[in-house]
């Protein structure tokens, strides 16, 4: 009997301690497998189908069956991109269901926010925006005013005795486009950046005469968010892009054409905060479960190729370019 349980005992020593690998083709129950910690036998296979069950979500976001793709992935491997998913569709149906420009709050007007300076760089923030929601999930809250909306102010067209009229270049639900002092006397949050330097007066006309190409509200060839075809995560649409527009990337395009390099690439901005972080995140920590350097090293990647093609309006904040100039935080 003894020498019986000896035997047994011995191979599964045998069996358990000579394999560093983990034989996941034994194994339907991905989250076991995952669970373990230890190496797949087969890596690329083990990625291939982490990354073709991926895939089947990036085609899936935006569309009907986006739900059912996020719930199959988090009961295949135990990870909660739902809510995830569930956050950025609310944001695409807030934005979809928006008249086409940024939100008004439920707060007073706010009077006393100057329409004085060209050039001045308009930010915003809170959960009244609507049009900006795609735009809010996916930047980082770091700063107080929880700040993601932007605008940049052509003082020519400005007219304080009809503030109805558009003179902030931005990005509506057409693309780039515009909004009015009134839209903005009306924000949740908001800051006004003023030039911290002398502007060129002729100059700042040329970038601003540019943006307005893209602006006019008869030119619709062009498409809103932050990746190309609006969904697609792994797609980042780079600031020097003419197509796919957002609103801090138009006040960016003013700057640029000016040239001022605006985009602060701040290290004080936490990335962890975006909504990105957590799809990202998850979708790393499954295709390397076996390594935390790789998971690392992946999700660092990720998050260094979104800071340099997104230009954040709390990255705008932090220009050396501008001076804080007014303030109106009214929801934290």
């Amino acid at each position: 009997m003894k020498k019986s349980f000896l035997w047994v005992a011995a191979v599964a020593v045998i069996f358990m301690g000579c394999s560093a690998d983990f034989p996941t083709e034994h194994y339907d129950n991905k989250q076991a497998v995952i669970s373990s910690g230890v190496q797949p036998e087969d890596v690329a296979a083990w990625e291939a189908e982490v990354d073709a069950d991926f895939a089947d979500i990036l085609a899936a976001l935006g569309t009907e069956g986006e739900t059912d793709a996020l719930a199959k992935f988090d009961a295949k491997y135990g990870t909660d991109m739902l809510q995830a998913g569930d956050e950025f569709a609310a944001a695409r149906a807030a934005r979809a269901g928006s008249s086409g420009k940024s939100g008004s709050s439920n707060y007073p007007a706010m009077t006393d926010m100057p329409f004085n300076k060209d050039g001045a760089v308009y930010i915003s923030g809170g959960t009244d925006d609507l049009v900006g929601s795609v735009i809010d999930w996916v930047s980082p809250k770091t700063l107080p005013g929880s700040y993601y909306h932007g605008a940049v102010l052509d003082l020519d067209k400005y007219d304080p005795n009809n503030e109805n009229v558009y003179c902030l270049e931005t990005a509506i639900t057409k693309g780039a486009g515009y909004e009015t002092a009134t839209d903005w006397r009306n924000k949740v949050n908001a800051c006004v950046l003023n030039p911290k330097y002398s502007m060129n007066k002729s100059q700042l006309d040329y970038a601003q005469n540019y943006m307005d190409t893209y602006c006019n509200m008869n030119n619709k060839n062009m498409e809103y968010g932050f990746f190309k075809n609006t969904v697609n995560i792994f797609n980042v649409v780079t600031k020097e892009d003419t197509y796919t527009w957002y609103c801090t990337k138009v006040v960016w395009w003013v700057y640029n054409k000016y040239g001022w390099e605006i985009d602060s690439n701040s290290n004080l901005i936490d990335w962890t905060t975006s909504g990105l972080y957590t799809i990202v995140k998850d979708y790393y920590a499954v295709r390397f479960f076996y390594s935390s350097k790789k998971k690392q090293e992946a999700i660092n990647d990720y998050i260094a190729t979104a800071k340099k093609n997104i230009v954040l309006a709390e990255e705008i904040l932090l220009s050396p370019y501008f001076n804080k100039a007014y303030e109106n935080i009214r929801e934290y």
